[in-house]
């Protein structure tokens, strides 16, 4: 499978990952599948509220929103109302690994197994290295939810 991503998605999420730096940024893409090609055209970022969800403050957990991002229900009701509005489909999400690489991890397959996009879902990870933006890789959980599977991610030309 392909996902392939504009410029401007490409632009947006390596901005949000420098902006929140040192913290792991999140957001849903709005875009089309046809077949085994889906397109992301925009992007709907969401406040990681990771320690939210699990009642903790971030001075509880200093590094809890440096290797985990939680994106809530109501947040995929709104990027899929608003995705819907302008004919689109929520096709996948995206978040940063601050200091590390961009490949997802153990923590970020048990998460992504509750989505239960399967293969037709995309997760982008981006690495941001001392806050700077690098490499962005795609990926797509397998149907039994037990590894990731990469994904050929292409920036469309302008």
């Amino acid at each position: 499978m392909t996902i392939a991503i504009s410029h401007e998605v490409d632009r947006a999420i390596r901005a949000e990952g420098a902006s929140g730096y040192p913290h792991e940024c999140c957001g849903l893409l709005l875009g089309s599948a046809e077949g085994e090609n889906k397109r992301a055209v925009a992007v709907w970022p969401v406040d990681n509220e990771w320690t939210a969800e699990i009642g903790l403050t971030e001075a509880e957990d200093a590094h809890s929103l440096r290797d985990r991002f939680y994106i809530p229900p109501k947040a995929y009701l709104q990027a899929d109302r608003a995705a819907r509005s302008r004919g689109f489909d929520i096709v996948g999400c995206y978040h940063s690994h601050p200091d590390d690489h961009a490949h997802p991890s153990e923590r970020d397959r048990i998460g992504a197994s509750g989505v239960g996009g399967g293969v037709s879902f995309s997760f982008l990870v981006l690495s941001v290295m001392d806050g700077i933006p690098g490499e962005l890789t795609g990926w797509l959980l397998s149907d039994d939810g037990s590894n990731w599977l990469e994904e050929r991610l292409e920036i469309e030309e302008s």
